[in-house]
């Protein structure tokens, strides 16, 4: 459960490393603080719906306290201070093809550990996708809640806004249905689908299956030496979500439930 950790608002030196990601009016940087290595989230410019969009991100992240999530430290100056951690994403292990099963399950068992104490805390992530999740030697973790839905907040996004990433996105939330945790789940699906084929589910016909059910549009079988999970991959990506796993718990009880592989 929440253990109650503090995020505090403060005035110390920040020193911009190196910048590691700067799409647009968003920069994420590495940075000396306190004598630790930290990541920084911040604007550049003055971006009055984006400033909010950052305060209601920390305030989502700041009440979750999980081995597989990365933890908010601070803020500053309207900037996120998150911890570092050492590693790769999900996407950058991808670039050079499929992973092994073993290694594709453990990673999905660790967003799913996250998901599962997220949703718990009534935060729906909403774009779960290899470049959010970050891998640090044998652990996995979820990050960047940017787009997250908290529940127990008002709702700064207005109804029917599609937030998110298509190739990982179901098709009630590219309508714009962001209530829903079960979203985060047929996410999970697509990224261990990811994981196990080397592309995402429906490649480029992806944005055909989300704007209307298509009978002919079939999602290409798991390869013949992962196929023992293709019932988990089926249900995790039907279309209805009624018909999906109702939590991540589930999903991680079916994942346990299929013999291990190579």
């Amino acid at each position: 459960m929440y253990s109650g950790r503090p995020v505090l608002a403060l005035k110390t030196m920040l020193t911009t490393v190196r910048i590691l990601a700067d799409q647009g009016p968003v920069r994420v940087e590495l940075a000396r603080w306190r004598d630790r290595f930290v990541v920084v989230k911040r604007l550049q410019g003055f971006y009055p719906m984006l400033e909010e969009r950052l305060r209601r991100e920390a305030k989502v992240v700041s009440k979750l306290d999980h081995p597989n999530i990365v933890p908010l430290l601070a803020t500053e100056g309207g900037a996120l201070i998150y911890a570092y951690c050492p590693g790769v994403t999900l996407a950058e292990a991808l670039e050079d093809g499929p992973l092994r099963r073993n290694r594709s399950v453990k990673i999905i068992q660790d967003v799913l550990s996250a998901l599962a104490y997220a949703h718990k805390e009534e935060v729906i992530h909403c774009d779960v996708k290899p470049s959010n999740i970050l891998i640090k030697g044998e652990v996995s973790l979820l990050t960047d809640f940017g787009f997250a839905k908290d529940l127990a907040l008002t709702a700064i996004t207005g109804q029917n806004a599609m937030l998110g990433t298509p190739n990982y996105m179901s098709p009630e939330q590219f309508q714009g249905v962001r209530t829903d945790p079960r979203s985060d789940l047929y996410a999970a699906g697509a990224v261990l689908y990811h994981m196990l084929t080397g592309e995402p589910p429906y490649g480029r016909q992806v944005l055909r299956f989300l704007v209307a059910e298509d009978s002919r549009l079939k999602l290409d079988p798991l390869p013949p030496a992962v196929s023992s999970l293709q019932g988990v991959i089926d249900r995790a990506l039907t279309r209805d979500p009624e018909d999906r796993f109702q939590s991540a718990e589930e999903m991680l009880e079916a994942l346990a439930a299929v013999p291990s592989g190579a």
